[in-house]
């Protein structure tokens, strides 16, 4: 059985989550995404969300659970969102006000990185990256493309034979056969 998506501090917070059922005790408000419903939803993960400041509720994410797909709740560059990617498009939830969340038409999503003030996340066809304030950059079409890693200033990924190089300022790519 799974334990559910991977708890990860990429910024700083400020909230806590935890996976509902190791939580003592209910809260009052329940929020169900998409939607922001209280009067029910679709089953998921359930977490349990408590701001730095405010009362704690509980939010259940709709979740398509698809094998290669990213499941994680993660910290944002912005210190009060939430991610949360369940194996389908990820949402960002506003940990003060429920009523305030967004969800990224990046239903492909399989990777998160933290480099610096960016959050990225790799799907199936381009490295795009976010700052507190959004979308900072994509990438060009990488096709479906393996991470590699940072080094300096660049993402570094492949695709067959090709690594693509991406620029961590603009997200400028540049192309070329790879040596090994």
């Amino acid at each position: 059985m799974s334990e559910g998506p991977l708890l990860l501090d990429a910024f700083p917070r400020q909230w806590e989550a935890a996976h509902e059922r190791n939580v003592p005790g209910r809260v009052p408000t329940v929020v169900y995404y998409p939607g922001a419903r209280r009067d029910g939803g679709h089953d998921g993960t359930w977490l349990r969300i408590v701001p730095a400041a405010g009362d704690p509720w509980t939010g259940v994410f709709s979740s398509d659970n698809l094998p290669g797909r990213l499941n994680v709740v993660a910290s944002w560059p912005d210190p009060h969102v939430v991610f949360v990617a369940a194996g389908g498009s990820p949402y960002l939830v506003d940990a003060r006000d429920p009523d305030r969340w967004w969800r990224l038409e990046r239903p492909g999503t399989r990777r998160f990185e933290a480099v610096g003030a960016l959050a990225l996340l790799l799907d199936e066809d381009v490295l795009a990256a976010y700052d507190a304030q959004g979308l900072a950059w994509e990438s060009d079409a990488l096709g479906p493309a393996e991470w590699l890693g940072v080094l300096d200033d660049e993402v570094h990924l492949r695709s067959g034979d090709t690594l693509h190089r991406v620029a961590l300022r603009h997200g400028r790519t540049t192309r070329e056969a790879a040596s090994w």
